[in-house]
């Protein structure tokens, strides 16, 4: 795609017509857009040790995919030698165009769109310790379709693109779907502001995204194990409403497996509540507390690879041919897929949902996103040598 400052002399091309050289300005440019680029990807893999907030980290990556963009375009139209083709142009021109219109969207468009149509709250409940189940409502009743598992990215106070962030929906879409349900740790800032709420407030939505939980309505599978921790457990319930809400024979007579974690029994949520448990033929719930007071009655520990493997045994899960869904905190679902990684579960019968990602714990599926990425990348690299040289 580039070229040397200067033609080479063992070039044999009679003229130099083909050949731009590479100016100050282009120069410059390339090497800033690739700085910015190597920023950006350091930035996304220290997030959660770094100090930056949410917010200042998520503003500095629109800024510097601004940057990458718009000097990585004038690089290539400047040093390119292919991109002199007007076919090539045109390409890069509109590749700079989709990015800058993504940008525009992201940061501008949609949060015009979101102001017009933003969501009531009609409930706000502490049902467990720290635990709130947020209830708000489509102010034009408006229907709004997703699947049981998804997430939607949550704003409060303003529709500006930030501060927002990602909560999993507890309830199922169904004919009264301008309702949504979550259920929300007060943890941090943001989070406790949610927990301040008052009836008819407003609050923005975007989503809904994801397809955690896919699996749990396919028939592929005649047994489901679901293993939340915390307040992992909310795509879980939205999930089970969901199944129960179709009705679907096939799947409400699968055997379903939920081991429910929670560091203490006041933190977990009462699913008799949440759920229609006798609309399930096979449902089994096993709870676990970590820190259990005297009059605890169920299991205690920590969900480690004895205390799994003996529940999955016990409830005669095959780990071959089952369907395995995670939710929780990040050092818990690792755990969890290094388990079942080494009691021989398929990777590709795991799912996992996590709304942080440390690819320096190298647990197993981590180890797959990495190769197939560098086995993808190292197959572009290859083509691009072979046509270049032929």
């Amino acid at each position: 795609m580039y070229t040397l400052p200067i033609q080479p002399d063992w070039m044999m091309s009679p003229s130099r017509q083909d050949f731009l050289g590479l100016s100050l300005a282009s120069g410059l440019t390339g090497m800033l857009s690739l700085f910015a680029l190597v920023i950006l990807v350091g930035l996304a893999i220290i997030r959660k040790s770094s100090e930056f907030s949410y917010e200042a980290w998520r503003l500095s990556h629109a800024i510097l995919a601004l940057i990458i963009a718009s000097l990585g375009f004038f690089h290539t139209m400047d040093a390119g030698r292919y991109a002199q083709e007007i076919w090539m142009r045109s390409y890069w021109q509109f590749m700079l165009g989709l990015a800058l219109l993504s940008l525009a969207w992201t940061y501008m468009i949609k949060p015009l769109i979101q102001n017009r149509s933003a969501h009531e709250v009609i409930s706000i409940k502490e049902i467990s310790k720290n635990i709130w189940e947020l209830m708000v409502k489509h102010p034009k009743a408006k229907k709004i379709e997703y699947q049981g598992g998804q997430f939607v990215w949550l704003k409060i106070g303003s529709s500006s693109p930030t501060p927002e962030n990602p909560f999993s929906i507890a309830s199922c879409s169904s004919q009264d779907s301008s309702v949504m349900k979550f259920l929300i740790k007060d943890v941090g800032d943001f989070t406790h502001q949610i927990s301040q709420l008052q009836v008819g407030q407003k609050v923005f939505i975007d989503g809904p995204y994801g397809n955690f939980g896919a699996e749990a309505f396919s028939v592929g599978h005649d047994q489901l194990v679901m293993i939340a921790g915390g307040v992992g457990i909310a795509p879980m319930i939205s999930i089970l409403r969901q199944i129960e809400c179709d009705q679907n024979p096939q799947i409400l007579a699968k055997k379903i497996l939920l081991i429910y974690g929670n560091r203490v029994a006041e933190q977990a949520v009462n699913l008799k509540e949440m759920i229609h448990l006798a609309s399930f033929k096979h449902l089994e719930v096993i709870q676990l507390v970590s820190e259990p007071k005297n009059e605890w009655q169920g299991l205690t520990g920590i969900l480690d690879a004895p205390t799994l493997k003996k529940i999955l045994d016990t409830h005669q899960i095959n780990l071959k041919s089952a369907q395995f869904m995670i939710c929780g905190p990040a050092e818990m679902i690792d755990s969890v897929e290094i388990s079942l990684d080494q009691f021989g579960a398929p990777l590709s019968n795991i799912a996992s949902e996590k709304f942080q990602y440390d690819f320096g714990k190298m647990n197993p599926k981590n180890k797959r996103s990495v190769i197939s990425t560098l086995l993808g990348t190292g197959a572009l690299l290859a083509a691009a040598i072979y046509s270049a040289l032929h």
